[in-house]
């Protein structure tokens, strides 16, 4: 069966509260646009714009009841279809938690309707209803008229928001009792209940895994195209001298059963340089972004910012020649609309992946173009000690859990965390989008699914 999902930014969800707020004691209503990813099994509804309506508008209103000028919700409905976007009616029962009432199934039917002969696109459109806590209950209307329940609504942000509509009380097993006496019962069931995806299954991927894992999250999906090298073993989780050749996702396959806590898991036996293989991540609530590669690295960055989707990057950088180190840096870094990009950031740049994305898809052009100097030559594989990737990844888990609670302070909202080890300092900061970067305007923001996808050109598929 397939399931409906919404994702509103932060401020968007702050400037929606305000508006819905405006009107106190009575009901008040609001519309957002969407944009839309589907893949097999889900559809996102992605705001990009809360629309208010206007007081003259409102032709009625009252604790329990409002009536709406059709000017105002058709004039929105045009702009959703100029804008290729679904439409969602937002309204309030104020001083109540009941869900949607006999009368808001009586009014939305024709109001979706409407929506679907004036808005030409493929996007399904729904309803939501606030109390004066938040959202109280969410439902797409689809084209036959039936409806179907909202499965999740995530806000993005300084911190990570959830509703969901059913609560779960279900008891809690007794391996979570340690995390529960700190964080309390309700985070470990929201653990449970989220998607995560890890993109690099090496050497900080494989700890990220592990605590995860051990977190409790409930579902995981991991991508790496590499297979195990006898190199690998000082700092891959869970593997083992005997398993050479074998791919770092059957690996990770392996610890997740082995831990024994049923975490759904899904694998991906390749880079996410494939289309196929970074479209498995749309469904993820939050990714870690876990590879050596900048190309990858690009398009996390990108995906960040399309779908609303957080990802925390993740690097370690050992300075070391002749057996002497230089300098040990770790970074978290934090990519979300809003936040500076990694090439805002000068994290990566186009001419590395230009020469990696050559390098993988016609490498004898690339090497030809290193001996002719029109490249930069990739370096040989990087120093790696398990004890600073393996800090770098609770870093970022820990990172993870501040946007889920906010046990490092309220004002804590920095957007990367770097480690430097060799002078046993971290520093942290938070940098606006650069002018004339792609993550920098507004247009930008939640745009879904594009074709190409990211609006980005792709390697051919293998196999």
């Amino acid at each position: 069966m397939r399931r409906y999902s919404l994702t509103i930014l932060e401020e968007d969800y702050a400037e929606l509260r305000r508006t819905l707020a405006a009107s106190a004691g009575v009901e008040n209503g609001a519309y957002l646009l969407c944009r839309q990813a589907r893949t097999p099994t889900e559809t996102k509804l992605l705001v990009r714009e809360v629309i208010s309506i206007e007081a003259e508008h409102i032709l009625e209103a009252s604790p329990v009841h409002m009536k709406i000028a059709s000017p105002s919700y058709r004039r929105a409905m045009k702009r959703a279809d100029e804008h290729k976007c679904g439409f969602v009616f937002v309204h309030t029962h104020p001083n109540s938690n009941e869900p949607h009432s006999p009368q808001d199934d009586r009014e939305e039917a024709p109001l979706f309707r409407t929506a679907y002969v004036r808005i030409h696109n493929d996007a399904v459109h729904a309803s939501l209803v606030f109390n004066d806590h938040g959202v109280s209950a969410a439902r797409v209307w689809l084209l036959d008229g039936s409806t179907q329940p909202i499965e999740r609504v995530r806000v993005v942000g300084k911190r990570f928001r959830f509703w969901f509509p059913n609560q779960n009380d279900a008891v809690l097993p007794q391996f979570f009792d340690r995390q529960v006496r700190a964080f309390g019962p309700e985070l470990q069931r929201l653990l449970g209940r989220l998607k995560i995806g890890i993109v690099g299954i090496g050497g900080t991927g494989s700890a990220v895994l592990e605590q995860l894992t051990r977190l409790g999250i409930g579902d995981l999906v991991i991508s790496d195209g590499q297979t195990f090298e006898a190199s690998n073993v000082n700092r891959l989780y869970g593997s083992r001298t005997i398993d050479q050749d074998v791919s770092k996702v059957k690996i990770g396959q392996r610890v997740v059963a082995d831990i024994g806590l049923r975490t759904g898991l899904t694998i991906v036996d390749r880079p996410v340089t494939y289309r196929s293989a970074l479209a498995a991540f749309r469904e993820c609530d939050i990714i870690f972004g876990c590879t050596d590669e900048e190309w990858g690295r690009s398009l996390l960055s990108r995906m960040s910012i399309y779908y609303g989707i957080p990802v925390f990057d993740v690097g370690v950088k050992i300075d070391s020649s002749g057996g002497h180190i230089r300098s040990i840096q770790g970074r978290v870094t934090t990519l979300l609309p809003g936040a500076a990009c990694l090439f805002c950031r000068g994290r990566i740049t186009a001419e590395r992946i230009g020469i990696e994305s050559q390098r993988a898809t016609d490498p004898a052009a690339a090497a030809e173009r290193v001996r002719e100097g029109y490249a930069p030559e990739l370096e040989d594989p990087a120093p790696a000690v398990i004890p600073f990737t393996t800090m770098v990844a609770a870093s970022s888990v820990s990172e993870f859990l501040h946007r889920l609670t906010g046990f490092m302070g309220e004002d804590r909202d920095s957007t990367e965390l770097l480690h430097l080890f060799d002078a046993t300092s971290i520093r942290r900061n938070s940098k606006p989008p650069i002018a004339g970067c792609f993550c920098a305007p507004r247009a930008s923001w939640m745009r879904g699914d594009v074709r190409p996808l990211l609006d980005t050109s792709w390697r051919a598929e293998e196999r």
